[in-house]
């Protein structure tokens, strides 16, 4: 039985990341019913689900398995979505993976399982929420990457990715309009395990290099990103088409 919430509904795919759940918290304390995409980790977003309930206010949230390469599983996850919560309001399309090689070395599949998961992702469900949606003030946000401005080695799948992402979201803010707004974030160095894993932040002499280029001289948390997500969907109500770097300053250099 379908139930019909006057509280609004945002979806995040990739929503355990660091960023994911950054974002689901900043949704939750702002009264958002919230959905957390995920591709195999049913008992690990049931839990956070509860946790945004019970721990951060949140009307109701829940987990909705789907690989977002798949166009099927894609409009199952919709479907799920309207059955169980009767609305969708808002899309975050934070799902992403990188599989870094170097150009000559990068395979196929390499190239595929990235670009299939940043752009073709973004494209499917941004598809289906507009498919879906029938109110007039939606917003989807899509991420981007400094890298998909400057480039990096041994990203010849990713950054491209990340670029077409810059690109297709005004593409769609400019076809969606008025009804949907659409704009991109773009993370600069944020705090998250990844970033920790990828180039040893934990070290406090490689954290103080990777700090020293940036303005504001501190690493971005997670909920930097969030709250830059909250204020494009609440607040940036004349906002649409736009890349908004949150980087401490540094893209200026």
């Amino acid at each position: 039985m379908m139930t019909v919430l006057t509280e609004k509904v945002v979806l995040i795919t990739g929503a355990l990341s660091d960023i994911g759940r950054a974002t689901a918290q900043a949704f939750a304390k702002v009264g958002y019913s919230v959905v957390l995409n995920h591709r195999s980790k049913a008992d690990e977003a049931a839990q956070f689900a509860n946790e945004l309930v019970h721990d951060f206010g949140a009307p109701q949230a829940i987990g909705v398995q789907a690989d977002i390469r798949i166009r099927s599983e894609v409009m199952g996850m919709f479907e799920q979505i309207y059955v169980r919560m009767g609305r969708l309001d808002v899309l975050v399309n934070n799902a992403g993976i990188n599989r870094d090689n170097a150009f000559l070395e990068m395979t196929e599949e390499e190239w595929e399982t990235v670009t299939n998961t940043v752009l073709k992702g973004t494209f499917m469900c941004s598809q289906e929420f507009a498919r879906c949606y029938t109110g007039t003030d939606g917003s989807i946000i899509n991420f981007g990457a400094t890298t998909a401005i400057t480039g990096r080695k041994n990203g010849a799948n990713y950054c491209p990715a990340r670029a077409g992402v810059l690109t297709l979201t005004k593409c769609l803010a400019l076809e969606l309009a008025p009804r949907i707004r659409v704009n991109t974030i773009t993370p600069g160095r944020i705090d998250t395990e990844e970033v920790r894993l990828r180039y040893h932040t934990d070290d406090p002499e490689i954290r103080k290099d990777f700090e020293r280029d940036v303005p504001l001289k501190r690493m971005g948390e997670a909920a930097d990103v969030a709250s830059m997500i909250i204020y494009l969907v609440e607040s940036g109500k004349y906002i649409t088409g736009q890349n908004m770097i949150v980087d401490g300053g540094l893209m200026m250099r």
